[in-house]
């Protein structure tokens, strides 16, 4: 059939209006999806990644608002820099020259790794080497001091009892060495002013302020002379509670060095444990001891009132020829300063305590010195050891082990006593108090005394090694602490661990 051609006007206008309102719909459907797609990439899209953007940065605030800056600070200490002739000569070159760095070596890098690494200089220095001397009076060369920050070493603890030994003038050439060539390391314990001895030392590291003091029981020649107690900080307890405040004004942490305790005695005495105790109620973070030239326990303190304080009794020797085993078994004090600031609130914590033993190695015959960290130490080495001359087998890898352990296995049973915060020492080491009567210590108990209770209520099948020797977090007793620092230490320190 034929198309009619002669279709109506108006139908064939109809048709095309409505080819031309649909085609209009269409193009008006395709502009509108065009626009509302370009609104939401151009508008809508950013306005929802802003939001969410400002979401998640108001949420990242507060959880920042609410999270603390946290920042830590490593420390390292050692006892003893103790130097004998033998240990003199050993830096005497043919041209004519001294020098000491040979005998840091093999424990170097275990002291340049710490942020803070301090060290016990036992003696006075002098550049005269016409007036260096060993035992019993010492004078060391300005060498040795060299050698101690070629080492690594931040911190010089110089309150000692041979600091006085020949008088003031050899405090002053000390300081005069180390203000002059060495002025930004703290010097702590001796002064050459008054205004010195009432200035706190502080170091900072990593944004964490950190305050030294150090302070003597007493010195072996009664101090420098009239006029000049300032020069050395003896222990008093006006004088120490002022400086703790001082100190504490100023700094995050305090770090308290102790030159006290019994010469060879493992455990720490009574006039040890009552300074301790007031030491820890004026706020002191750590204390590390030192003087009885062997290894003491070390651990946490705390009490009733919210005190807590660490503690290294006495690192013993780091470098010295004494001829005892115990004498020759020293430790490094390791531990890390913890600083966290939330909403202007700061909170210190001391985290990760430990005592890593060493072994000062010596053979004279060879001009062999140094220190080892006794985890590095062999039995190759120990039967080199000029030592065995003297005390023979005894001296031995394993029995430096077994000592390590048998002294970090005793639990220091605190004092609650004040007996002895007064008194003072003569030149034998007697106590005396203030008007010079003698006063006897009979609540010490001895290394000796310990080990043979322990030993004998182990034999009779007691559970208990000691009474009264607990660890704080069995106990709950005002002051008492587990001296391995965190768990009980006659399970850390077996030879299983990771020091051997």
């Amino acid at each position: 059939m034929k198309k009619n051609k002669n279709m109506p006007l108006n139908l064939r206008e109809k048709t095309n209006s409505r080819a031309v309102f649909f085609s209009a719909v269409i193009v008006l459907a395709v502009l509108v999806g065009f626009f509302r797609q370009l609104d939401y990439n151009m508008i809508q899209k950013p306005a929802e990644a802003a939001k969410r953007e400002a979401t998640q940065k108001k949420a990242e605030e507060k959880k920042k608002a609410n999270t603390p800056t946290v920042t830590t600070a490593t420390v390292v200490a050692v006892g003893d820099n103790l130097y004998h002739d033998s240990l003199l000569q050993s830096g005497q070159n043919e041209s004519g020259t001294w020098n000491y760095d040979h005998i840091y070596e093999n424990v170097k890098d275990e002291i340049s790794a710490a942020d803070i690494a301090m060290v016990d200089q036992e003696t006075v220095l002098t550049k005269d080497h016409d007036y260096v001397s060993g035992y019993p009076s010492f004078a060391t060369p300005t060498e040795v001091g060299d050698a101690l920050i070629n080492a690594g070493f931040d911190v010089i603890e110089s309150a000692t009892n041979h600091v006085d030994d020949y008088g003031a003038d050899f405090i002053e050439q000390t300081l005069d060495f180390w203000n002059t060539k060495y002025p930004d390391v703290p010097v702590l314990g001796i002064h050459d002013s008054q205004e010195d001895a009432d200035t706190v030392k502080t170091m900072e590291v990593n944004g964490i302020r950190i305050a030294f003091l150090n302070f003597v029981y007493g010195t072996n020649n009664g101090g420098p002379g009239e006029g000049k107690d300032y020069m050395i900080d003896i222990f008093d307890k006006t004088k120490v509670a002022s400086m703790i405040q001082k100190a504490k004004e100023d700094s995050d942490c305090l770090i308290f060095v102790a030159q006290w305790g019994k010469e060879e005695e493992s455990m720490p005495t009574e006039y040890e444990k009552e300074w301790a105790a007031f030491l820890m109620q004026q706020g002191v973070d750590v204390v590390i001891g030192g003087h009885p030239h062997v290894l003491q326990p070390y651990g946490r303190m705390s009490d009733d009132e919210g005190n807590e304080m660490l503690i290294f009794y006495s690192l013993g020797n780091f470098v010295s020829t004494q001829e005892g085993l115990s004498n020759l078994l020293g430790g490094m004090a390791s531990f890390t300063i913890q600083k966290s600031v939330l909403k202007g609130k700061t909170e210190i914590q001391i985290l990760d305590p430990v005592i890593k033993p060493t072994v000062m190695h010596y053979n004279k015959d060879e001009g062999i010195f140094g220190p080892y960290m006794l985890e590095d130490y062999t039995e190759e080495l120990a039967s080199q050891h000029g030592v065995r001359n003297i005390i023979g087998d005894e001296f031995s890898l394993e029995n430096l082990k077994k000592k390590f352990n048998e002294i970090m296995s005793m639990n220091v049973e605190p004092s609650t006593r004040t007996n002895l915060l007064d008194v003072s020492f003569d030149y034998e080491m007697n106590m005396t108090d203030s008007r010079g009567n003698y006063v006897e210590d009979t609540w010490s108990v001895s290394a000796a005394q310990y080990l043979e209770e322990k030993s004998s209520n182990s034999s009779s099948g007691s559970s208990d090694s000691s009474e009264g020797y607990e660890d704080s977090e069995n106990s709950g007793e005002s002051g008492n602490y587990d001296e391995s620092g965190e768990e009980d230490s006659s399970d850390e320190y077996d030879e299983s661990e990771e020091y051997y």
